[in-house]
């Protein structure tokens, strides 16, 4: 059966506009000019709950396209229903320089060796194949702004939608890092999280420990502990990368659901180093290694979720599981909900083609047109 959604990818750009810069993009985006097709609401029955809260659907979006309140109020009419703002620190930080997502040459799902790979110009015309790579080093407005746009995010949902806020510390001369991670959680706690999840897995950010904390079962732990000790009924979700080691995955698992945390994300970018041409550092000397993303990364997330969700129930840990990577088609939800996800998100696939998840509700009969 035809779809009778519009068609988007690849005759209209991402709504993200990769030319242009970060704080341009928050500022002037998203790009987006599309129609909003009417959604047919399932009956609050078939509901699904979500750590305390009752959500339409399955579908969300991580941390990393929504930039501000415009971007989650496209995804919440779009049919998204857990949306996440865009990783917040304490304080204003600046983001790299552009480029900051450049398209990649990947043949299939991404190799298993630490190879080097390069920078294209071509879009794919198969959303199957879209592959870029991200480097932005998680900037952020003031918490002034903050606490005004995160309210307003959250105004723009509807009955059945969640918010969640993604936060990380900050390393600074002289201040505490673990403290800094509690003081972020409280920023977004007061803004009006209904969720919160912090990041311990940007391979993007100038301090290294900032983005592999989740390497360290007894720091992750730590650290989620001081944050739910503070956050008090907000649950805590923990944004983990891809770990090939399982035998640490246990280990960090166990830590964090020992801390209190409610949930586990995952995965992250897959990190590589990108060259162009000339074989330089396609993003710039500094950045030679950058975040993988896009249907490529798919093995390694659902890899992920499958090892995590065996590890949850073997270990009667009774962490709620979202997973992410590579989620660029409308049935690849479902490839992450029979792997064993509770909640399925998409970030560089609902960039590149918003209608995404309303493909799947299309899918799914609960979605229908004037």
């Amino acid at each position: 059966m035809a779809s009778s959604l519009p068609l988007w990818f690849p005759d209209h750009p991402p709504i993200y506009d990769i030319q242009k810069s970060y704080m341009d993009n928050a500022e002037e985006g998203p790009f987006f000019d599309g129609a909003y097709p009417e959604r047919t609401l399932p009956p609050k029955e078939k509901w699904v709950d979500f750590l305390g809260h009752k959500i339409m659907s399955p579908l969300g979006v991580p941390a990393g396209p929504l930039l501000n309140s415009k971007y989650i109020a496209l995804a919440s009419k779009l049919g998204f229903d857990v949306l996440t703002y865009k990783t917040i620190r304490s304080a204003a930080h600046e983001t790299h320089s552009v480029p900051n997502m450049i398209y990649i040459d990947v043949n299939g799902q991404l190799p298993r060796n630490e190879s080097t790979l390069h920078q294209t110009n071509k879009q794919p015309h198969d959303m199957e194949h879209l592959a870029v790579t991200n480097s932005f080093g998680m900037g952020c407005y003031d918490p002034k702004y903050l606490l005004k746009d995160i309210a307003k995010a959250k105004a723009s949902l509807i009955d059945g939608q969640v918010l969640n806020v993604s936060v990380v510390g900050t390393q600074r001369p002289g201040e505490d890092f673990i403290k800094d991670f509690v003081k972020t959680a409280l920023l977004a706690k007061e803004a009006g999280a209904d969720i919160i999840t912090v990041n311990f897995s940007c391979p993007n950010v100038g301090k290294h420990t900032e983005g592999s904390i989740y390497m360290d079962p007894k720091t992750s732990g730590d650290i989620a502990t001081r944050i739910v000790k503070t956050i008090g009924d907000v649950p805590l979700v923990v944004k983990l990368g891809y770990m090939e080691d399982r035998a640490r995955l246990t280990d960090v698992l166990t830590s964090i659901a020992r801390a209190g945390a409610r949930g586990v994300c995952g995965i992250n970018t897959i990190g590589r180093k990108v060259t162009n041409a000339s074989g330089a550092p396609a993003l710039g000397v500094g950045r030679e290694t950058s975040g993988i993303c896009g249907g490529p990364i798919r093995s390694y997330g659902l890899e992920f979720v499958k090892n995590a969700r065996d590890i949850i129930v073997t270990e009667a840990l009774g962490l709620t599981l979202l997973g992410v990577g590579g989620v660029v088609k409308p049935e690849h939800f479902d490839e992450y909900l029979s792997a064993g996800a509770d909640i399925a998100m998409s970030a560089t696939g609902m960039m590149w083609n918003p209608y995404l998840a309303m493909r799947w509700h299309e899918m799914h009969n609960v979605i229908i047109y004037d």
